[in-house]
């Protein structure tokens, strides 16, 4: 039974003779005290109120107050659950933040458990999408976008994990693949004596990559190839110039990184007019897609993209047909959809009396073949493209703007998930993207700094329109002359733009 928040309970006086208030003790500037301000909770948090039942049950803890409190669990990276009820209890700010008086009892950590199983993903990203919505009102978001990913440990210990100490022969035969994982089943003994059925999951069909028992969706891989592995999450984000996160995404941390990103895109608040990302985004049904859609990509070409005859001009390409350098055409031959490429081949005639013959045609063939991905018209456009000054611009906006991002996910807690499975963490991600977005969006309006991209006004205007600053004021917002100057002179630096 869901029950009216009272939302004035928490700002009545403390005793009896005094006209003292709980917020009375907390200082005026507090980042709580300022959230709670600038950002209306009740809209945010109402459609979770339709997964409580109104007259059955026992009452149950307000959506909101939860919501606040995994809010502050973000905000000050504090690594439990227990920690938190256990913060909250002893903080005035916390208590007053979370509409508990002085003397109310703190909920028990499992309260919070139980609040993200009803919630659940699809809660938790309603939440983020209508932050979005209110940043997109306030004319915070930028259509200039840029993508990443990072690796967040798993809530597990790999302490005990062994191979299975098979030979690969031996572990494909006794072992079962179940949903992308390799299970493998075993005999053990308890403590008591008794015998049992063991159940152990592997990543890889040769056995030597074995997984938690706790939290199979954590998958093993590294940041870098000298660094040792360990079992991790994929976060996947799409940020604007203004550093706020438009779109996330948990995914297992062996998948490839760019086929989270269309999805992602759908579910953007604003249509980007540009997207900016690493080489691990350079896949070619990728780049067609993007084009598809009008998004103009800045994407470095993978070393395999642009290599080959073709790529250093020894083949001249003209789309179904190629010309060598004695002028021989190679003509489109069949398609090969299990590497997604074309064969050119050219005539036995042509190869048997050129002249150049025992230079450019492999042993034991009688005509050139030359195999080209299907995708590599929009190599050569990206090739183009990134020779151009846009592409510097937008790369070197990405080192600040995107991996800052993720800097400011690690001071919120997020370098390491506090819960287990792919559902529940990607719950906790939504909370930690929300967290980064609320103190962006509490410092841009404390500092008025508006959209990174609109019209610079003139010098007689009081009512500002907006500047091609980073940091000009909302259109939202009449300030005189001199706070205009004020916040003009506060534009960020490129390496500063996402603190």
């Amino acid at each position: 039974m869901l029950e009216p928040l009272d939302r004035y309970r928490r700002d009545s006086t403390l005793f009896q003779f005094t006209d003292r208030r709980l917020r009375d003790f907390i200082d005026p500037e507090h980042l709580l005290i300022r959230i709670d301000e600038r950002l209306d909770f009740a809209k945010l948090v109402a459609p979770l109120e339709q997964r409580y039942c109104r007259d059955h049950g026992r009452p149950a803890i307000h959506p909101e107050v939860m919501v606040r409190a995994l809010l502050v669990c973000s905000l000050y990276n504090i690594a439990s659950f227990r920690r938190l009820c256990s913060a909250i209890s002893e903080s005035i700010v916390f208590r007053w933040f979370c509409f508990l008086t002085i003397d109310d009892p703190v909920f028990d950590h499992s309260t919070i458990s139980y609040f993200i199983e009803r919630v659940g993903r699809d809660g938790f990203a309603g939440i983020f999408h209508g932050l979005n919505q209110e940043l997109l009102r306030l004319g915070l978001l930028s259509p200039e976008m840029y993508a990443d990913s990072s690796l967040v440990r798993a809530n597990v210990s790999s302490h005990r994990l062994a191979s299975s100490g098979l030979t690969v022969a031996e572990f494909q035969e006794q072992a079962v693949e179940e949903n992308g994982l390799f299970a493998l089943a075993g005999a053990s003994v308890d403590e008591d004596g008794t015998g049992q059925t063991e159940v152990r999951f592997f990543q890889d069909p040769k056995g030597t990559l074995p997984l938690s028992s706790v939290d199979t969706d954590a998958r093993w891989r590294t940041n870098r190839p000298e660094r040792p592995g360990y079992l991790s999450y994929q976060e996947n984000i799409v940020v604007d110039r203004g550093g706020f996160i438009v779109a996330r995404a948990i995914a297992h941390s062996s998948g490839a990184e760019w086929k989270a990103l269309l999805p992602m895109l759908e579910e953007a608040p604003i249509q980007p007019v540009s997207l900016t990302a690493d080489t691990g985004y350079s896949a070619g049904q990728l780049r067609r897609d993007l084009e598809e859609r009008g998004i103009k990509a800045y994407i470095p070409l993978h070393p395999n993209q642009n290599s080959g005859k073709v790529a250093r001009g020894e083949f001249a390409y003209h789309g179904d047909h190629l010309i060598c350098s004695q002028d021989k055409v190679l003509r489109l031959g069949p398609y090969r959809s299990r590497f997604q490429s074309y064969k050119y081949q050219a005539l036995q005639a042509d190869c048997q009396g050129c002249p150049v013959k025992a230079q450019c045609l492999p042993p034991k063939e009688k005509r050139r073949q030359v195999v080209l991905s299907i995708y590599y018209p929009e190599f050569l456009r990206a090739g183009e493209r990134n020779k151009s000054e846009d592409y510097r611009r937008e790369m070197n906006r990405r080192k600040t703007v995107a991996e800052g991002t993720f800097a400011s996910l690690d001071r919120l807690g997020w370098a390491k998930s506090r819960l287990r499975g792919l559902a529940k963490v990607d719950c906790e991600g939504f909370m930690a993207a929300i967290a980064h977005n609320v103190l962006k969006l509490v410092r841009r309006l404390s500092r008025c700094v508006g959209p990174p991209d609109p019209a610079m006004p003139t010098a007689t205007e009081t009512t500002v329109t907006g500047s091609t600053r980073d940091d000009a004021v909302p259109d939202y917002r009449v300030v005189p002359k001199y706070r205009l100057r004020k916040c003009l002179k506060s534009v960020w630096e490129t390496g500063r733009r996402c603190r």
